[in-house]
């Protein structure tokens, strides 16, 4: 075929590679790279992490500019059966799929004004997303149906009589990418109701934008007989581009007097071969947010929690009703459908020690409601458990004005042991991720923030008794084939019974194994008046 563009599963392809949840920023300042348990911590960041803190900060306004640079790495060793076929992949099952990503500029802006008891704040950061993936070779998910193409074919031709069309030789070129940015704008209230404690509520309003685009053209398979094309003869064993074997099909058709099924055959092949996946996907989304921060002493205990942020996009987008009829992998992608993908609701509590003036420590734990924010076709249900995070930091004032800290986090996702809700386009695993700093005071007035945070993955594996729905796709063409009374009704239930031969057999069947590396820097400047 000229063209099958496949975006199977490009929903999260440019989503958050960096601290938080599956779905959720939490790294919003270089101050948090340094010292991660922030939500007992009292700064101008605590526009984000701890608002109702922000109490605490001296009479006056408070601003706070912040970027980040983040590169990370994807890597999905694939294996499935059909791989050996491929003419660049030396017959071996197995195949590695890099993807990097890269956000140099990931900026945050905080403001805040504090008065005798009341206070207010604002923050606008990347709360979700921040970046874009590329994987130049594509992904298995891709690879894989052009890979079982010659199967397909062969079942088909064979259901006209025609005989084999095809060897399993097959080659191609596939490309995918992904960008993902949600920015949130948060304005908060506070008051203090004691010396000792404050609260704070807030609203956050989220612009969701996203693109998703990938590819598989090129497609070329070898004849397994000779083939009329265009008036010439192809020979046995030739390699050819894939549209000429369905132009070959047709035209032998419409020598055999089926004219009526030569023309649903370059129906099919246009329908197929057409299939263009840009899409762009758009939504607002508004949560609350409420804070409570208590200070005694040398003691200060935090809290925030957030909504859920209720987010339905709405595809822009080059893919057909009738197109996902064929490609049941890219229905998500059908222009004009709305796609739920909620941001969960999200809890935080932190405490903090004051050892000595100028020895601190804080320790917070984040919990995330995986599980009750909604997503395309209920994806939150495969999910075993929500996400929870344990952050905890340390920092020493070496001289008055420069303070080093050092911080970690633990995060542990509920994907349980299978790995059902993960796809190659759509991962994430547990991960610890170590951070350190320093931040100089230039004066009373302003202070820098340098920072550098490294996240470690643990591989994650998972096992598919049929590898992205293929056996489906596979049986979605058969039935438009017979719908279109291109082959008889009882050729297509053998097709069927094949294909679920072939699931039960494990002919079908791949496994899979995620890594990821990530890295981030980050330079802040906060001022004070």
């Amino acid at each position: 075929m000229k063209r099958i563009i496949l975006a199977s599963a490009l929903m999260l392809c440019g989503a958050s590679g960096y601290a938080g949840g599956i779905l959720t920023n939490t790294n919003h300042s270089a101050s948090f790279l340094r010292m991660p348990a922030q939500e007992a911590y009292i700064s101008i960041e605590g526009a984000y992490y701890n608002p109702a803190g922000i109490g605490f900060l001296k009479k006056g306004f408070h601003f706070a500019f912040n970027n980040q640079s983040a590169f990370q790495t994807r890597t999905v060793e694939t294996t499935f059966g059909a791989f050996a076929y491929g003419m660049d992949n030396n017959g071996q099952m197995t195949k590695k799929y890099k993807g990097k990503a890269t956000a140099p500029i990931i900026p945050a802006l905080d403001f805040a004004y504090v008065g005798d008891k009341w206070f207010g704040s604002f923050h606008f950061g990347v709360i979700g997303g921040g970046g874009k993936c590329t994987f130049d070779n594509g992904l298995g998910s891709f690879e894989s149906v052009v890979s079982v193409m010659p199967t397909a074919l062969n079942a088909l031709t064979n259901a006209m009589g025609m005989g084999d069309l095809v060897t399993n030789r097959y080659g191609m070129n596939t490309y995918m990418r992904g960008k993902q940015f949600y920015f949130g704008a948060q304005v908060g209230v506070g008051y203090k109701i004691t010396p000792e404690l404050s609260v704070s509520v807030g609203v956050r309003l989220v612009r969701a934008s996203s693109n998703y685009y990938g590819y598989v053209k090129d497609i070329q398979l070898f004849t397994a007989q000779p083939l009329p094309v265009n008036g010439q003869v192809i020979p046995a064993g030739t390699q050819v581009e894939a549209g000429q074997l369905l132009d070959a099909s047709a035209a032998m058709l419409a020598n055999m007097g089926m004219s009526q099924q030569a023309l649903t055959l370059e129906k099919m092949r246009d329908m197929v071969s057409q299939v263009e996946v840009n899409a762009d996907q758009q939504a607002w989304g508004v949560a609350p947010v409420i804070g409570l921060h208590w200070h005694h002493g040398k003691w200060n205990v935090g809290a925030r929690y957030e909504f859920k942020t209720r987010l339905h996009p709405k595809n822009s987008s080059t893919t057909t009703v009738q197109q996902a009829q064929l490609l049941n992998n890219v229905a998500e992608f059908v222009d004009g459908q709305v796609v739920e993908g909620d941001m969960p609701g999200f809890l935080g509590v932190g405490v903090g020690y004051e050892f000595t003036p100028r020895l601190r420590v804080n320790a917070s734990m984040h919990y995330y409601f995986d599980k009750q924010a909604h997503q395309y076709e209920n994806k939150q249900k495969k999910l075993k458990s929500n996400t929870w995070e344990v952050l905890a930091g340390v920092e020493y004032d070496i001289t008055d004005k420069l303070t080093a800290s050092l911080g970690g986090q633990l995060t542990n996702y509920g994907f349980g042991k299978g790995g059902e809700y993960l796809s190659d386009l759509s991962f994430s695993s547990s991960s610890y991720s170590l951070g350190l700093g320093v931040k100089y005071k230039v004066s009373e007035h302003v202070g820098i923030n340098l920072s550098y945070f490294k996240t470690f993955y643990y591989s994650k594996n998972k096992v598919h008794s049929e590898y992205y729905g293929l056996g489906q796709t596979m049986k979605n063409i058969a039935g438009f084939a017979a719908q279109e009374q291109l082959i008889a009704p009882d050729r297509y239930q053998a097709i069927v019974a094949d294909v679920d031969n072939r699931v039960m057999q494990g002919q079908l069947a791949g496994k899979e194994r995620f890594d990821r590396t990530n890295d981030v820097i980050g330079i802040g400047i906060d001022l004070h008046f």
